[in-house]
């Protein structure tokens, strides 16, 4: 299949410019029919979700297409799929959260490749928590995160590993099959930021040996947001801090407040666009 190309372009009125964008780690630019669909959301009836006004379901029908279109996306439960304002925000709140079973005497595993919102959220809550924190190193001949180089620090110790899917100034794409199986084999959590990956390559979560994954929709043609996914049956064994009347319900559990509706519709209509290309 080959690109029409005049056409695409068509369909970024960012292009009109006149400029080439070459930023990949800084985000895409967005499709005309994303902020159509954005912009179309915010302005309908819109309220809190519900069933029984328009308004409510409008709202709750945006939040049921995002989970079902990151679903199809990841190849994941749409039930453990969790919004967030940026995939910073979600490791900083994920990271505490996990610390809740962490104590002195653990260990967890980062790595030199990794973007630091997959670095310091997890070093700071395990120092708040004394627990030791062990660092895979980058091979400095080949610019790789090599398997062993992770594989060697696991102990009995430790608790957690966060492992970047692909690097976005390198480029380069750490085995986290190997990695993962590794990892779970050991009885310990293993986190993907597939932040710059998702963009590249096919994810098939439910088919890899990882415990977390998310990616920034913005690296994706659409708007500036992020998405955590996890099995829901993990999400239930977590507990994290949260206002009171809020639900205990998965994933609801980990989103505050009210939700961005326009934004998430804004999700789904760039992974739908991206389906198409």
């Amino acid at each position: 299949m080959s690109y029409q190309v005049d056409q695409l372009r068509k369909d970024f009125p960012s292009l009109n410019s006149g400029i080439a964008y070459f930023d990949g780690p800084g985000g895409t630019q967005t499709p005309q029919i994303v902020g159509d669909v954005i912009a179309k959301a915010i302005v309908q009836p819109l309220s809190n979700r519900g069933t029984t006004t328009i308004s409510e379901q409008n709202a709750e029908r945006c939040v049921i297409d995002y989970r079902d279109a990151v679903a199809d996306l990841l190849n994941c439960d749409p039930k453990g799929v969790v919004y967030g304002r940026s995939w910073t925000q979600l490791t900083y709140d994920f990271s505490r959260t996990l610390a809740k079973s962490w104590g002195a005497g653990d260990e967890i595993i980062v790595s030199q490749l990794d973007h630091d919102s997959n670095i310091r959220p997890w070093v700071q809550a395990a120092e708040a928590k004394g627990v030791t924190v062990k660092w895979a190193k980058v091979n400095t001949q080949t610019g790789e995160l090599d398997t062993q180089s992770v594989t060697d620090l696991l102990s009995n110790k430790t608790k957690f590993v966060a492992v970047t899917g692909a690097s976005n100034t390198l480029g380069a794409k750490p085995d986290i099959k190997a990695i993962g199986s590794a990892v779970r084999t050991n009885g310990a959590m293993f986190l993907v930021d597939g932040v710059h990956l998702t963009p590249h390559a096919v994810i098939d979560f439910k088919n890899l040996p990882i415990d977390f994954y998310g990616f920034s929709s913005y690296k994706l043609l659409g708007p500036h947001c992020a998405s955590f996914v996890a099995d829901p049956a993990l999400l239930e064994t977590l507990s994290n801090d949260k206002l009171l009347p809020s639900t205990m319900v998965v994933p609801e559990r980990f989103e505050f407040g009210t939700l961005p509706y326009e934004l998430m519709a804004g999700v789904s209509a760039a992974i739908d666009y991206v389906a198409t290309l």
